[in-house]
């Protein structure tokens, strides 16, 4: 054999170890594609989709990923092993990725980070978010050419691998979506049928279809409840966020199960008891309850109400749901009730509450119907109607009078009957001298044609200027000194 021969048997042979080589490097990559792929399946079938997701993905390139929702929350994270806290893409860099990404497929670079969106029909879901510190999934540049060649190494396929994980990403997000709106759909239809009244006739099975429907939607109907009623600072929700995630973020920090629907620009929640309210044999105590299960019993509780103790304790409530509307709104709370048929007389009750925060001059703030005295009876709807022809007859030419003339005898009347009729305090609280309040009393006295010194009469003005308050139509906007309870 000639020594040409021999050199081209050795350039076939080294040419097929390099073929070999090729399909070996070929078939190891398709088959850790398959492998991705497999993963990105099975992940989509474990309880939390959004963590298996970035786990595998996480695995496969080797670096730390964040999934985010569209608003910059994380839902799951895999990396870091102990390193410093993942960087977060900042309220601009998200708006501007998701933004190049209405424009362009693919992964969008924010600085050391590649981001890309999970959108269906232009609506973002999610974002995920690779760390890439050292830009090692950018592609090649012209003077290291073969480093996106091999099939294996990390860059190549890296941009495809994170596509097939958005595209994961996105599917279980949308058919997350798509449970939550029909979960939504299906707790404002139970809601609404849980606040109409029972027909007597059907009442057992009527009661027996709730609560079996209250349980397919995973909450305890038969336990004791409250109906709440609440109203954002101007009857505006924050923009961006839905109304449920709000609640639902409130409820969570509360640890109260609720049922919740929307009715115009208030909200209608049927709450369970929060777990801070629970003895240890899960009974509801005061203030969610009515009444005391342990400890000192109704004297003790009676004085707890003299005091102010379960009024301040239900600013817990109210400043959970400040938090998460970042403002805080007004918020009614109906009666407390043990059975399922009675959560309609607590929304009645809820939505009486509210209506007397709503009038106040400062609206803001929570009354539960336990706490609404003579507004009890004055806060229904036929009671409101009522309200204002009592108020007519006691108030009407003293209105008349103080809107001709710029004048402010009701609200003299109002503060004098406040200080049970003492001079020196009702001057002290006006800012007026003594012999200025004699003149206006008397100018009450001429006008209405009443005899403040009966105590009849000075029973009935009291209720007339409260029920100013509620009347409808109205007769006050609102009222500047309403203190109810």
């Amino acid at each position: 054999m000639t020594g040409s021969d021999r050199s081209a048997d050795s350039s076939g042979d080294t040419d097929a170890r390099r073929d070999r080589e090729a399909r070996t490097e070929v078939e190891a990559a398709l088959a850790r594609e398959y492998r991705f792929q497999e993963q990105l399946s099975q992940a989509l079938l474990t309880d939390v989709p959004e963590q298996g997701i970035a786990d595998v993905l996480h695995d496969h390139l080797g670096l730390d990923v964040t999934v985010e929702d569209p608003f910059g929350r994380v839902l799951a994270r895999a990396g870091a092993d102990g390193r410093e806290p993942f960087p977060r893409l900042t309220r601009g860099q998200r708006d501007r990725v998701i933004d190049a990404a209405r424009r362009m497929s693919g992964p969008q670079r924010a600085r050391d980070q590649l981001a890309s969106v999970a959108a269906s029909h232009g609506t973002v879901l999610g974002l995920l978010v690779v760390l890439d510190l050292e830009a090692s999934l950018e592609p090649s540049d012209d003077k290291t050419p073969e480093s996106d060649t091999r099939p294996g190494s990390p860059r190549a396929g890296a941009l495809h691998a994170i596509g097939l994980a958005t595209s994961a990403l996105t599917l279980h997000l949308l058919h997350r979506r798509h449970l939550a709106r029909t979960e939504l759909r299906l707790r404002h239809d139970l809601v609404e049928m849980v606040l109409l009244e029972p027909a007597e006739a059907d009442l057992v099975a009527e009661i027996e279809r709730r609560v079996g429907r209250a349980s397919a939607l995973s909450h305890d109907l038969t336990g004791p409840h409250r109906v709440m009623a609440l109203q954002p600072r101007d009857g505006r929700w924050p923009d961006g966020e839905a109304v449920g995630d709000l609640v639902e973020r409130a409820a969570r920090d509360l640890d109260m199960p609720y049922l919740g629907t929307l009715r115009g620009k208030i909200a209608i929640l049927v709450c369970g008891t929060p777990s801070a309210w629970l003895d240890g044999g899960g009974n509801a105590m005061t203030p969610w309850s009515d009444r005391a299960h342990s400890g000192g019993g109704c004297e003790d509780e009676r004085a707890g109400r003299r005091d102010g103790r379960p009024r301040a304790a239900w600013r817990v409530v109210h400043d959970a749901f400040t938090r998460v509307l970042r403002n805080a709104p007004a918020l009614g709370v109906g009666g407390f009730v043990e059975r399922p048929e009675h959560l309609p007389r607590s929304y009645r009750e809820a939505m009486q509450a509210l209506t007397v925060r709503l009038r106040q001059d400062e609206p803001r703030g929570l009354v539960t119907f336990e706490d609404l005295g003579l507004y009890r009876l004055l806060a229904t709807p036929q009671g409101r109607r009522e309200a204002r022809a009592f108020v007519d007859d006691w108030l009407g030419t003293l209105l008349a009078y103080d809107a001709e003339r710029q004048a402010d005898l009701v609200h003299t009347l109002e503060t004098y009957l406040d200080h049970s009729g003492n001079y020196d305090d009702t001057a002290a609280a006006l800012h007026i001298h003594r012999s200025t309040l004699r003149y206006r009393l008397q100018r009450i006295r001429e006008l209405s044609g009443h005899d403040l010194a009966h105590a009849d009469t000075r029973l009935n003005l009291h209720v007339a200027v409260r029920a100013a308050v509620v009347a409808d139509p109205p007769v006050l906007p609102r009222s500047e000194h309403l203190a109810p309870g």
